[in-house]
């Protein structure tokens, strides 16, 4: 293993520690609402985050992804116009949000409800906040920052969970709740401030402002914003719509069924956010061949982990639900056992090569195609079928955009669909899966329990047997010699 293979792997390693442990802080807030909320009330906190996290997502228009992009191969003393161009985009995008808040045909749809409503302000501030502190992550990745990588996604959580927990236990209300909210994104935007302020102190004294530069910024980004915004609206098109036909409690339950499988999304991105850097690099050289390989290697690894935690978690779901959630949230589990479909589509990081390579024109295409079949769709399936077919939607629109995607990154690498993935090492897994998931799916049937700490303990024991024929077939995620080289030093430890 070289010592580029070393720093990624640790890189790899400390962004996804840093995401699990801001994931684990994340968790605190549903687990702890969802017990001392009416399920109204919870509905609406739900509804809020939406809103927000619709807006802030939507007039980003991934401008924070150009760092990706430019940032390894530009020289340095560019580096301070790059940083201070997209935050002038990211805050002038934001300022936009103010179209969907405050004009009446948009407001009316976006903010569905009289509580909604009554909160327009605090949405259009945190619009702002949020989609500014967007510019942190690509950051920290670029530069290989692994401090910041470990602690910062984790304080950025933790210091909500903190103070949704703090001001609710004080004033137990709703409004405590957005009032927690509004106080650690003040918080989070200043520490931000805080690591942006010493880069530039690093940085060669250099102008502000390269038009140039600015400009290839834009023309880069323009299809990824475009695409982000199709992206956004379509796969929180069904959230959006069900705030108007969904009522507050079904809305809470719908909510939680995208609770997902804590760590898989974000493992998932330390090892794409890694690749995604490294095949830049490959695309600048001219190394079609060898960013395809990355790119198969990083879909072995994400499938190794994946596939088997999505089936023993869909067997376990309603015990994972009502000991999270509590039994009130039990019609929530047919919904979340849909949605976990849509995590093996998102493994396979459809779009990645498409970004890497520049041909970022294609994402907007794919989404417009998609959204063209997907909204429509989940807009029907809503009306017709409720939560149910809000989550068809959702599923619908994840998917659709990706099979796009897969068809010009196939011609992108002069390959085909047969070369274009692993298969082989694909079937592997799921086999290996499936097999070894029989005995559970026996005993879920004949000796079916609710006591959680059974349910974790046999799926310890699956995972675990599935983790170690993979390892022996060298398509887990951390291969065979780095095991047995973690084993060793174990070892060396214990004598």
């Amino acid at each position: 293993m070289n010592k580029q293979e070393v720093s990624d792997n640790k890189q790899t390693f400390w962004l996804a520690f840093g995401k699990i442990i801001a994931l684990l802080a994340t968790l605190a807030v549903p687990l702890f609402l969802t017990r001392f909320l009416d399920k109204d009330e919870y509905g609406f906190y739900n509804q809020f985050n939406t809103v927000l996290f619709f807006l802030s997502s939507f007039f980003s228009f991934g401008m924070y992804s150009n760092i990706f992009y430019f940032y390894p191969s530009l020289e340095k003393n560019k580096i301070k116009s790059l940083l201070v161009h997209t935050l002038l985009f990211l805050l002038g995008f934001s300022l936009l949000a103010g179209l969907f808040i405050f004009i009446p045909v948009f407001s009316n749809f976006f903010l569905a409800n009289e509580q909604l409503q009554n909160y327009k302000i605090t949405i259009y501030f945190l619009t702002i906040v949020l989609t500014i502190t967007s510019i942190i992550h690509p950051l920290y990745v670029v530069r290989k920052d692994i401090g910041i990588s470990v602690w910062f996604p984790s304080f950025q959580v933790a210091i909500k969970a903190i103070a949704i927990v703090g001001f609710f236990l004080i004033i137990p209300n709703i409004e405590s709740v957005i009032n927690a909210i509004v106080i650690s994104s003040i918080l989070v935007l200043l520490i931000i401030a805080s690591y942006l302020y010493k880069i530039f102190k690093n940085l060669p004294v250099s102008d502000s402002v390269d038009k140039k530069l600015m400009l290839e910024q834009f023309k880069y980004n323009l299809p990824i914003g475009l695409s982000v915004g199709l992206k956004t609206f379509s796969q929180k098109f069904d959230k959006l719509i069900g705030i108007t036909y969904l009522s507050a409690s079904s809305y809470a339950s719908y909510s939680v069924a995208f609770f997902g499988i804590p760590g898989i999304q974000q493992v998932y991105d330390a090892i794409s956010q890694v690749t995604i850097v490294n095949m830049v690099t490959c695309f600048v050289n001219d190394e079609v061949e060898k960013a395809h390989e990355l790119y198969k290697t990083m879909v072995v690894k994400t499938m190794s982990f994946s596939v088997p935690i999505i089936l023993i978690v869909s067997i376990n779901a309603k015990e994972i639900i009502t000991f999270l959630f509590t039994d009130k949230y039990a019609d929530a589990t047919i919904l979340f056992q849909i949605y976990l479909v849509s995590f093996i589509f998102v493994m396979l990081g459809a779009g990645l090569i498409l970004r890497a390579s520049g041909h970022t024109k294609f994402i907007i295409r794919a989404f417009l195609f998609a959204s063209i079949i997907s909204i429509p769709a989940t807009y029907v399936l809503i009306k017709q079928y409720g939560s149910i077919g809000a989550m068809c939607g959702a599923l619908l629109s994840i998917i659709l955009p990706k099979i796009y995607q897969v068809k010009k990154e196939i011609e992108i690498t002069k390959s085909s669909f047969k070369s274009f993935l692993p298969w082989k090492n694909i079937g592997k897994v799921f086999l290996i899966s499936i097999i070894c998931l029989m005995p559970f799916i026996f005993l879920n049937i004949h000796f079916h329990t609710d006591n959680i700490v059974y349910v974790i303990l046999l799926a310890i024991i699956y995972l675990s047997i599935v983790a170690l024929i993979e390892i022996k077939l060298n398509i887990f995620i951390i291969s065979q010699t780095k095991v047995m080289s973690i084993v060793k030093d174990i070892k060396s430890k214990i004598k």
